[in-house]
């Protein structure tokens, strides 16, 4: 048997077949995966790709325990979530680790740092991983829209026991320059496959030398000409690269810049 493209999330392996597979030899696949694979107990079809603003993925239920929660580790971290419910992609493992560990050597002491589009919090809890791996405090900041992803947030900082260094906020990022006072030292914006790139408003909460990353998508001019035209000379030079693709020819990059 040909390998099914998967992702393997905790005790769940999702499945991606091509288009006009037949639904039993779906299921035959399926059952004949979990039986090969005795660390997972639940197989899910990959119906459709992320979609809206709070990308949601399509999952359909094809074999084992029928269930869409599980808890996934990744780089000493534990995530609890609802994969039906809430965006989380484990390909993304390497970027986190490279972000938190870079963003933890810039911190200083009592940094006020800001992640954006957090989602289930694995941003914000693998930085504070490895600033506590520092003897380094922080004042964290896990904003989200989605309201399960909010929830799911608050469980995972409580389940990697880090309370007292991360707040979950659950609001449009657009509406936190009035709701938060604060300037930030590092802001985080892995954010979405959208038109709009929020910087005019993440702007307002930073001050000469903060650090901004930022996710953008399509071809590196594309993502440097919508960085340049949100920031209006407000920031320095961008150092940029490649971090990924979500389909064909269609790739995330990740800019890093300071605020001048």
């Amino acid at each position: 048997m040909k390998k099914i493209p998967q992702d393997i999330i905790g005790d769940i392996a999702i499945l991606k077949f091509k288009r006009n597979t037949f639904w039993p030899i779906k299921k035959f696949k399926a059952w004949r995966f979990l039986k090969n694979h005795k660390n997972i107990n639940t197989i899910l079809e990959k119906i459709d790709k992320f979609s809206g603003e709070l990308r949601i993925p399509k999952t359909k239920y094809l074999a084992g325990e029928k269930k869409y929660e599980t808890i996934y580790k990744e780089n000493n971290c534990l995530f609890r979530f609802n994969i039906n419910e809430t965006y989380f992609s484990p390909r993304l493992s390497n970027e986190r680790k490279v972000i938190s560990e870079e963003v933890a050597k810039l911190a200083k002491n009592n940094s006020k740092i800001l992640i954006c589009f957090a989602g289930i919090a694995p941003y914000p809890i693998a930085i504070a991983k490895q600033l506590k791996k520092q003897n380094k405090k922080a004042n964290i900041i896990s904003n989200e829209l989605n309201t399960m992803a909010c929830k799911y947030a608050k469980e995972n900082v409580k389940l990697n026991k880090l309370n007292n260094t991360i707040e979950v906020i659950c609001d449009d990022a657009r509406k936190l320059p009035k709701k938060l006072k604060n300037k930030f030292d590092i802001i985080l914006m892995p954010r979405p496959n959208l038109k709009k790139t929020f910087l005019k408003d993440i702007l307002k909460m930073s001050k000469k030398g903060t650090t901004i990353y930022y996710h953008g998508f399509g071809t590196k001019e594309e993502v440097l000409n919508e960085i340049k035209r949100d920031t209006k000379e407000k920031i320095g030079k961008i150092k940029i690269r490649k971090a990924g693709d979500i389909g064909p020819y269609i790739f995330r990059w990740q800019a890093t810049f300071k605020v001048k």
